[in-house]
């Protein structure tokens, strides 16, 4: 017997996807114009903050509900496996009644089989991200194994179901097919200083001995713009895979009764203080992420179309909000140990939000950071190999500064005091004398060299 509203759900991530390349979300970026669309039917929201970097602990955070500090997956490829204690979102909607399935890979490499628990149906898509000279996963790819998937649920038709897909398209290495990058590109790509660049810090003479980044630079590219076109090639591919994945979903008659959630795991460093290409840094372009949410049509009539149907939301809200912001769509108790709050309590305008956000990684650096209204401080808690010692910190007024530009910490050291007095308690009151980044080693340092 099935528990709740019987609503489906279908939760689409798409790895690597910085907020700023989904123009409906405020920047007005063109390389999503499908995505965009959706956001004319849909909710968006654009301040949403991911709890922790990069994917193990992103994902696990978005699949639980519950706090990194909690579940201690803190590191991408790390030695924690999650706690059986902690149930997943398709474990709980397995137990409704749920048809469950994802076509995904994270539970088949990496140690983190965890993240095939309660999948009445785990779709492998295949390959494994590797930064340098991996085998990446490319949209078509997925969407061929999503149709497998949806002749399971044309079978099953009578069953709700949770459907999540993963796509990896915009993750490095960045290889769009022929014409993507040129959309974005006009001028010469043999100009420029890229190779100075990445031969300047640590992690870019490390890329530069990888295979995808050394060929490039071999091929005679030396322009930091051109690398970045080819990430938003790899994005507007996506963006046209997505809009197939819509069409099948729509062709399937799932639109009207579907709570359709899509979502990043983290963004992408293109170059912003130094960090090339890759996700390690909390600053704005790695752990604010798109989220967008299309209710069901029964469940805007209920709320009203005027706050459910082409809205954005600038409230503060984090990804641990997406697991019970399902559960309350379609009518199921959270677990107790789930630490994020529906977000329809901010679309009936019950609620403004969170006062707080929280971020933090501890893969190829340890460090963690706290946004407060128009301020964000980042601290580290670990030497990292940019010439940051532990307890270093950077405080930024987002309102004036949004690139992150100037470190006020020693300008407005009262304000940097005020917060790191506040996410100090916060992690206490969390953890304890058991916090993950000081009992866990970073899983992936930068090489030395």
């Amino acid at each position: 017997m099935v528990s709740g509203r019987g609503f489906n759900v279908i939760l689409i991530a798409i790895d690597t996807l910085r907020a700023d390349r989904v123009g409906c979300l405020g920047s007005g970026y063109p390389t999503m114009p499908n995505v965009d669309y959706l956001c004319r039917d849909s909710v968006a929201f654009t301040n949403h903050y991911s709890e922790a970097i990069p994917t193990h602990p992103s994902f696990t955070t978005i699949l639980t509900g519950v706090s990194p500090l909690i579940h201690k997956i803190v590191s991408h490829d790390g030695e924690v496996q999650l706690s059986r204690s902690i149930l997943t979102l398709p474990q709980i909607l397995n137990n409704a009644g749920y048809l469950t399935i994802a076509v995904d890979n994270l539970a088949t490499h990496l140690n983190a089989g965890w993240f095939a628990r309660g999948y009445g149906y785990y779709i492998d898509i295949g390959g494994i991200v590797v930064i340098s000279n991996g085998i990446k996963i490319s949209g078509e790819v997925v969407n061929t194994r999503v149709k497998g998937a949806l002749e399971l649920i044309n079978r099953h038709h009578d069953e709700p179901l949770l459907l999540f897909i993963h796509y990896w398209d915009p993750h490095t290495p960045y290889i769009p097919p022929k014409g993507y990058a040129e959309r974005f590109y006009k001028g010469d790509y043999t100009r420029g200083d890229l190779a100075s660049r990445l031969n300047s810090t640590r992690w870019g003479r490390s890329l530069l001995r990888g295979s995808w980044m050394r060929n490039l630079v071999d091929s005679g590219v030396n322009d930091p713009d051109y690398v970045r076109a080819l990430y938003d090639g790899e994005v507007a591919y996506v963006d046209e895979r997505f809009s197939e994945l819509m069409r099948m979903i729509s062709d399937l008659g799932l639109l009207e009764d579907t709570l359709i959630i899509l979502t990043a795991d983290h963004g992408e460093g293109l170059g912003e203080h130094n960090v090339y290409y890759d996700h390690h840094g909390l600053y704005e372009w790695d752990v604010k992420t798109p989220l967008i949410i299309r209710l069901p049509d029964r469940l805007i009539d209920e709320i009203g179309r005027s706050r459910a149907r082409g809205v954005k939301y600038d409230a503060l809200v984090q990804n641990t909000d997406i697991a019970p912001t399902i559960l309350d769509a379609l009518g199921l108790k959270a677990p107790d140990n789930v630490t994020g709050v529906s977000l329809l309590n901010v679309i009936k305008g019950e609620s403004k939000g969170r006062d707080v956000v929280l971020s933090l990684e501890n893969t190829r650096q340890t460090a963690r950071m706290i946004r407060v209204g128009e301020w964000k401080l980042i601290q580290w808690i670990r030497d990292d190999t940019y010439g940051r010692r532990a307890g270093h910190i950077e405080l930024y007024n987002l309102a004036k500064d949004p690139a992150e530009s100037r470190n006020l910490a020693e300008e407005e050291g009262e304000v940097a005091l005020r917060l790191l007095g506040l996410m100090e308690r916060k992690y206490r009151v969390i953890t304890g004398a058991n916090d993950p980044l000081l009992t866990q080693e970073i899983s992936l340092p930068i090489p030395i060299n």
